[in-house]
């Protein structure tokens, strides 16, 4: 397992952990194939593309038991290279803050649907941000949102950047959303205390998916 961490809950221990690229592809896409098929495919979207397998992308998973229950997609982009948030918002440069080259991209996030409500969200995205925070220089999140996650969007820190476009076969908004990388840490973090998830003992070595 690549940077394991633990934490709990009212009894519930989960542990996350970091894996690139293809390495995630069992279980993330198992995951999305039981959960986010339909969702997917309306957005225009497979449940494993090109960019999931990228040996650049960083795929964080949460486990119960040694189960996904929840995961989320990462990677630097910049305005240069393109990419799929880019070519899904023409005018991203100038919804971008002045003189914003890079940033972390965070797509595909998913919980379980006997996890919601529980916090996963804005755990597995507390654990992405400071991951990156450590071992990058970025310092500017994007991510798109659904009009039915706006609010959870919101509540992890976003704020919209951009009118919403539509993508795929059923025309669905997509809106843009960004923050500073540390004020997402900060109130995901604030968010896991609320939930009440804390960290947990450091994770054994039997501990992975199954």
């Amino acid at each position: 397992m690549d940077d394991a961490a633990a934490f709990s809950r009212q009894g519930t221990r989960v542990v996350t952990i970091a894996t690139r690229g293809a390495a995630a592809r069992a279980a993330v896409d198992g995951m999305r194939k039981a959960h986010y098929e339909q969702d997917l495919a309306g957005m225009g979207f497979q449940t494993w593309d090109r960019c999931d397998a990228d040996a650049e992308t960083v795929h964080f998973l949460c486990l119960a038991d040694g189960l996904p229950v929840a995961s989320l997609r990462s990677a630097g982009g910049d305005l240069a290279a393109g990419g799929e948030v880019a070519s899904a918002f023409p005018d991203l440069e100038t919804a971008l803050p002045a003189g914003t080259a890079e940033y972390l991209y965070l797509s595909r996030q998913l919980v379980v649907p006997g996890f919601r409500g529980t916090g996963l969200a804005a755990l597995i995205t507390h654990v992405a941000a400071a991951w990156w925070t450590a071992r990058s220089s970025l310092d500017y999140v994007l991510a798109v949102s659904r009009e039915s996650t706006l609010g959870n969007a919101r509540a992890l820190g976003g704020t919209v950047l951009a009118d919403p476009v539509s993508h795929g076969p059923e025309k669905v908004p997509f809106f843009l959303m960004g923050e500073q990388l540390p004020a997402l840490a900060r109130q995901t973090g604030r968010l896991l205390g609320q939930f009440g998830w804390s960290p947990a003992d450091p994770v054994a070595g039997g501990e992975s998916v199954t």
